[in-house]
């Protein structure tokens, strides 16, 4: 890799660490901020330019009384209420994806997450086959651990699954 590429993945690293613990509606806030920051070709050129709030930032009230963000997978498919077993998949996944960091997942860990909250769904291997083949998919496959019949799919929430659960919690 050359160098501004590490700097610029770098930089993104920075970015979502520092915006993982905000509000749907705060990151969406603090994306549009930099945005319009990186927009600008003359503050962004001077690297040590203080940078004023734009005004659509200036005018955005502040959040009343936030809610509470869900601190167990029970809060949170209690909050996001999913209807379908796609849903539910797409909350576990959500969960597993959130709080711990993970970019992939099996079927049985989501299985197993359901399981835990009380939650049910039919057959966890045709729910996520169906979510990935679904007009919307809310989940992708990445791929397979294995042969034939008996190999491990592995799974990530697709930016449409992201948007499904944090929409419901904003």
């Amino acid at each position: 890799m050359t160098a501004p590429l590490i700097q610029e993945m770098a930089a993104m690293q920075a970015m979502a660490d520092a915006i993982a613990n905000l509000t749907p509606a705060q990151r969406r806030r603090v994306a549009a901020w930099l945005t319009a920051y990186a927009a600008d070709e003359e503050v962004a050129a001077d690297a040590d330019a203080t940078v004023e709030p734009s005004a659509a930032l200036e005018d955005t009230a502040p959040e009343a009384e936030a809610p509470s963000q869900p601190v167990t997978f029970d809060e949170l498919i209690a909050a996001v209420a999913p209807k379908t077993g796609a849903q539910k998949a797409a909350v576990a996944g959500y969960w597993l994806q959130a709080t711990e960091g993970r970019q992939s997942w099996k079927a049985s860990e989501v299985n197993k997450l359901l399981k835990s909250a009380d939650v049910k769904v039919s057959s966890i291997s045709i729910v996520l086959t169906n979510a990935v083949q679904a007009k919307s998919p809310l989940v992708e496959e990445l791929g397979r651990l294995g042969e034939g019949e008996r190999s491990r799919k592995t799974f990530t929430l697709t930016a449409e699954g992201i948007a499904y659960v944090e929409d419901r919690l904003a």
